[in-house]
């Protein structure tokens, strides 16, 4: 009787070291996630584009975070990832959604950033952005 109390305790540690490790292996691949998909935000227009891709992988992995902290009473954990995760990944994946929306005129502004020498060339590529984004929008609108 006393070997099968053993067995049981045993069991239920090697359970709890089961979902402790994988608690620890889903919150470090949010976190790389989130990392790769903020950074992907910062870099330049065709790979900020992956940005949006990360942080929908992100947005999963914060969901199964979230169901895995209640279901091992954690509801406070739970509730923190979601209250700072999910706004976080939504600016995110917005972030990159309006880059693609505005590809043309973002992409111009970055080749003429790229290219400019001066601050008055930076700002001259500014004002002409915005002069740009204008006429875009107005096309894109039909007027």
């Amino acid at each position: 009787m006393s070997s099968d109390r053993d067995t049981e305790g045993t069991e239920a540690t090697a359970s709890g070291s089961d979902a402790a490790s994988r608690h620890r292996r889903l919150v470090r691949a949010l976190l790389l996630t989130m990392l790769a998909s903020w950074l992907l935000l910062l870099t330049p227009l065709p790979f900020s584009l992956a940005a949006g891709v990360g942080a929908l992988v992100a947005l999963v992995l914060l969901v199964l975070l979230a169901v895995q902290s209640f279901r091992q009473g954690r509801p406070g954990i739970a509730v923190i990832s979601l209250v700072i995760g999910v706004p976080a990944t939504l600016m995110i994946t917005a972030g990159s959604l309006l880059s693609l929306l505005f590809y043309g005129p973002m992409s111009e502004i970055e080749e003429c950033r790229a290219t400019a020498l001066t601050e008055q060339a930076r700002v001259a590529c500014d004002a002409e952005a915005q002069d740009s984004m204008a006429t875009w929008i107005s096309d894109l609108l039909g007027g």
